[in-house]
C-alpha cells in the first residue's frame, strides 16, 4: 500500500510538472543597453510554451520608451515582426546616454521558453549588448538575461529562458503531497493499533 501512495504521489508532481516548460507569469520585458551606448533594438521577440511570439503587436503586445529618434524609429518598429537590421526598420532611442529602456508590453501574463534580439546591422553594431529584464504584472523581476550580446556578424542573439514552473509547487501537487502524507499517517496510525 505505501509504494501504491508513493507512486500516486510521483505520477501527480511528473503530470503537474511537465505541463510547464518555461518563465512563468511574465507579463512585461524591459531592455537597456548594457554597455551604456545608444539603444537600438531592430526586433524583439519572445515565444510562450504554445510557440507563438507574444510580443508581437499583431498578438497585442505594445512598446514605449521616454523618446525616439524619430517617428520613424518608434518603440513599435522593435514588435513589428520585421527583422531588417537597419535604420530606419528599428526602434532607436532619442537622447545619447540616458540609459533608456525599451518597455514591452504583453497582452496578458505568459509562461515564455526563449527570446531573440535582433541589433544593427548598416552602422554601429558594437552599441548592441543588451540587459533584459522579464517582469510579472507587479514588476517583480522573474529572470534577468545580464549582456545579451547581438554586436555579432548576425546581429541578432538567442536565449532560453529557465523553466521556472518545477521550483514552485502548484496548488493541485501541494493537496496531492497532503493527500499522500495523509494516507501514510493513515497506514502509520492501523499498524500502530
Amino acid at each position: 500500500m505505501f509504494k501504491k501512495i508513493l507512486s500516486v504521489v510521483a505520477l501527480g508532481f511528473g503530470l503537474t510538472a511537465s505541463a510547464h516548460a518555461g518563465l512563468v507569469g511574465v507579463k512585461t520585458v524591459e531592455i537597456k543597453n548594457a554597455i551604456g551606448q545608444w539603444l537600438q533594438v531592430s526586433e524583439f521577440q519572445t515565444w510562450n510554451t504554445a510557440n507563438v511570439n507574444v510580443a508581437l503587436s499583431s498578438n497585442g503586445a505594445s512598446a514605449s520608451a521616454p523618446d525616439s529618434w524619430n517617428a520613424a524609429s518608434s518603440p513599435s518598429k522593435a514588435i513589428d515582426g520585421i527583422t531588417l537590421t537597419n535604420f530606419p526598420n528599428m526602434f532607436h532611442e532619442g537622447s545619447p546616454f540616458t540609459n533608456d529602456i525599451l518597455t514591452i508590453s504583453l497582452a496578458a501574463a505568459q509562461e515564455l521558453t526563449s527570446f531573440q534580439i535582433w541589433g544593427r546591422s548598416d552602422c554601429c553594431s558594437g552599441r548592441d549588448i543588451y540587459d533584459i529584464w522579464f517582469k510579472d504584472a507587479s514588476g517583480r523581476t522573474l529572470y534577468f538575461a545580464d549582456n545579451v550580446n547581438a554586436a555579432n556578424s548576425n546581429h541578432y542573439a538567442v536565449g532560453q529562458l529557465p523553466n521556472t514552473a518545477n521550483r514552485i509547487p502548484e496548488p493541485a501537487s501541494v493537496a496531492l503531497l497532503g493527500l499522500g502524507l495523509a494516507a501514510l499517517a493513515g497506514l502509520r496510525r492501523r499498524k500502530v493499533h
